[in-house]
C-alpha cells in the first residue's frame, strides 16, 4: 500500500501511546467507577439529559482521576526507551526522544547527559506540580456549585 511507518515521527507517537495508554485507561476506569450513580440518576430525574449529566456531573467528579491518569501516562511515555528505539529509531530531529538523546549523549559527554537528565527531571516536576494545582483548584470549585 506504500505506507511507511517505521522510523517516522508517527512511529514515535504510536510507540509512546502503546506503552503508556493503559495507565490512562486504568485511572479513567477507576475514576468513573468511583462515581456515585445516585447523583447522576438524581440529575436525570430532575430532567437533565444524558449529555448534560455527563458533562456537568460525571466529568467533574472523575476529573482528578483523569488528570492523574494523563500525568501518569505522560510520565511513562516521557521515559520510554525500548519501544521507541526499536520501532522509531533515534534520528536526531526526527525520532529522537529525550531518553534516547540522554543515552546517545552519555557516550560522548557525561556532563551534557547529566544536564539533559536534570532538564527532564525539572520539566516533569513542573508538570506534576501544575497538574496537582489545577486539580485542586477544580476540585475546590466543584464542591461550591
Amino acid at each position: 500500500m506504500g505506507i511507511e511507518l517505521s522510523f517516522t515521527t508517527a512511529a514515535v507517537v504510536m510507540a509512546e501511546l502503546f506503552v503508556a495508554s493503559h495507565f490512562y485507561v486504568r485511572q479513567a476506569t477507576v475514576g468513573f467507577a468511583g462515581i456515585d450513580r445516585d447523583v447522576e440518576e438524581a440529575a436525570m430525574v430532575d430532567g437533565a439529559r444524558r449529555v448534560v449529566v455527563f458533562t456537568k456531573i460525571t466529568l467533574p467528579l472523575a476529573f482528578p482521576a483523569l488528570v492523574a491518569g494523563a500525568v501518569t501516562a505522560w510520565t511513562r511515555a516521557l521515559g520510554e526507551f525500548g519501544g521507541t528505539i526499536v520501532f522509531a529509531g533515534s534520528f536526531q530531529g526526527v525520532t529522537q526522544t529525550l531518553p534516547l538523546a540522554i543515552y546517545g549523549t552519555l557516550e560522548r559527554d557525561f556532563d551534557a547527559a547529566v544536564a539533559l537528565s536534570v532538564l527532564v527531571l525539572g520539566f516533569s516536576f513542573a508538570v506534576i506540580l501544575a497538574a496537582r494545582f489545577f486539580t485542586q483548584r477544580v476540585g475546590g470549585h466543584a464542591g461550591q456549585d
